[in-house]
């Protein structure tokens, strides 16, 4: 399993989700077709199907100029994303259920790609927001797997979303199962936040909030390190986002609340 990063529009990073083996490949969160489409004729893959973390407008916005296979997304979205190509075919995620690559492209000769996909809703920026969490075991081993995690715009580097549909509560809720997964995973932000989240936590920096790790100079390092390329930052770890992030850090829902806000207002 390889990912692939499609930086789109001003800000949005959409990915391809590859499997090497058999050529194929699935979208997430297409916000515009022509990047993705070069990307696969430059590396002679198949699309099988797309899938969607939210309905908003910029990370679905390519849907029409690509190619006619399976849209999935969450069935709170079920009319609020539309078909691929000329296209309606539509298929929604069970959090019940393990889908397999085969399944997702609804073609049976996938069948021997190891890779699947598990999902579970995690409202507060929208109501049908969906982490999609791809796994697949390695290669010597029987008892573990790589994972990656797609978060939509509940978390980013350094942040996390707005709360457009859901609460502050739900979203804290949704964070707090995200920390729940195993530590070594992979996490791919919806957006490229990385400067103006430091910038907000530098802001507070002076002061003293408990809990929370707003060291200055760390703070600025990080800063200083991300200024130096202008580049997305790499998918960290789970365990690297929740030792970095303080919105991770926050314990209680009323106090994630009262940060959320502030950053609102920045």
């Amino acid at each position: 399993m390889r990912i692939h990063p499609v930086p789109c529009l001003s800000d949005n990073l959409s990915y391809l989700v590859i499997d090497d083996e058999s050529g194929t490949c699935v979208i997430v969160d297409p916000s515009e077709s022509g990047p993705f489409l070069d990307t696969i004729e430059a590396q002679g893959l198949k699309l099988v199907a797309i899938l969607a973390t939210h309905h908003h407008y910029d990370h679905i916005g390519g849907l029409a100029m690509l190619p006619e296979v399976p849209v999935w997304s969450s069935e709170r979205d079920r009319n609020r994303i539309p078909g691929s190509g000329h296209s309606t075919a539509r298929y929604f995620y069970d959090d019940s259920k393990t889908v397999t690559w085969s399944e997702l492209a609804c073609d049976a000769h996938l069948c021997q790609v190891e890779i699947q996909l598990q999902t579970k809703r995690i409202p507060g920026h929208t109501e049908g927001q969906t982490a999609l969490i791809f796994s697949k075991p390695f290669t010597n081993s029987d008892t573990k797997s790589e994972r990656h995690i797609f978060v939509g715009d509940t978390l980013f580097a350094f942040g996390c979303g707005r709360c457009l549909e859901g609460t502050p509560e739900q979203l804290f809720e949704s964070l707090q199962f995200l920390k729940s997964l195993p530590p070594d995973s992979r996490v791919y932000f919806g957006h490229e936040y990385t400067e103006k989240n430091l910038l907000f936590w530098l802001s507070h920096s002076n002061h003293s909030h408990g809990e929370l790790d707003l060291d200055s100079e760390k703070l600025k390092q990080a800063l200083h390190d991300h200024a130096q390329t202008r580049q997305p930052v790499p998918a960290p770890t789970l365990a690297e986002e929740v030792r970095r992030n303080p919105f991770l850090q926050i314990k209680n829902a009323s106090e994630f609340r009262r940060w959320r806000e502030l950053r609102n207002l920045f």
